[in-house]
């Protein structure tokens, strides 16, 4: 059986570079490594664990049973170990390390994007990496510690026992319409979206749908639902009067302009609660927690 000793992180490393690449010869590239060095490495590491991690084949490679169980561990441990670099680093006084912080657009724009410019300015040292996904990624990204904090809504149920979470703040949701359209002269209500062409955003596919559980709450039923995948489509199908749309108050207030208003739609029940995710089973490196920090005394600021 290996021990932890047999085992080199420069191994690792490459093993999660062929995974994250797709090849080897890619995984060369972004590691900065010769193509044989990093078949090396994975064949060091296949011989100590005594499995083959990868089925090679004319069009890349895939993980076997073997190598999908390794997957999270070799993250896990990668990510601790730089965790403790940076938290040693930054015993002289200043911050050091890499942030990866994952969102979805609305948030990234009004809350994410003026605090890394902040939080850059404050800790010279600390570089923030931003990712945006859907809310099922966004939450297997900080199970499989590919990014250290996630900012999403709370809606969609979480599948990971040890991502857990802290709250935000709240955001309102808001009804787009041309701004010719009746509705725009009258106060927002969900009886206005029955019988009517909505557009929101969401891949129902994958188990992500903005908004539609509250109509179904409400006894609403649009005539049509279109599920697009970015608020600023949403704006655009707004714009050309392919029905009326709805999203949450960031997203509305970076998109909308001109000749399509917003308004938000009455509480409670059209409010969202928007979540900070992190892994319970890693301890977040010292400039990681200080981006939390930061997070949680910055309230958004719409525009």
């Amino acid at each position: 059986m290996a021990i932890p000793e047999d085992i080199q992180l420069s191994w690792l490393s490459s093993f999660l570079a062929v995974v994250n690449q797709g090849t080897f010869t890619a995984a060369a590239r972004t590691t900065r490594r010769a193509q044989p060095r990093v078949s090396a490495h994975i064949a060091a590491l296949e011989e100590v664990l005594h499995v083959r991690l990868f089925d090679r084949g004319a069009r890349g490679v895939n993980l076997t049973e073997a190598g999908h169980r390794l997957l999270p561990h070799a993250r896990a441990a990668l990510a601790e170990v730089r965790a403790g670099m940076d938290s040693v680093e930054s015993l002289e006084g200043a911050l050091q390390g890499n942030v990866i912080v994952g969102s979805f657009p609305g948030a990234s724009g009004v809350l994410l994007a003026p605090l890394i410019k902040r939080f850059r300015a404050a800790h010279t040292g600390v570089s923030v990496e931003l990712h945006e996904g859907d809310p099922g990624w966004l939450e297997d990204a900080v199970a499989g510690f590919d990014i250290d904090l996630a900012v999403r809504v709370a809606d969609i149920p979480q599948r990971h026992k040890e991502v857990v979470s802290r709250h935000l703040f709240d955001e309102r949701i808001h009804l787009a319409v041309p701004a010719d359209h009746p509705l725009a002269d009258v106060d927002a209500s969900p009886t206005a979206l029955r019988d009517r062409s909505l557009i929101v955003t969401g891949a129902p596919a994958e188990g992500w749908t903005d908004f539609t559980d509250r109509l179904a709450e409400s006894g609403i039923a649009p005539a049509r639902i279109t599920n697009v995948a970015h608020p600023t489509t949403v704006i655009a199908l707004v714009r050309a009067r392919l029905g009326i749309g709805l999203l949450g108050e960031m997203a509305a207030s970076i998109t909308a302009f001109g000749d399509v208003l917003t308004k938000p739609l009455p509480q409670p029940r059209w409010v969202r609660e928007i979540h900070v995710y992190w892994n319970s089973k890693r301890h977040l490196s010292t400039a990681a927690a200080a981006f939390l920090d930061a997070l949680d005394s910055t309230p958004p600021q719409p525009r």
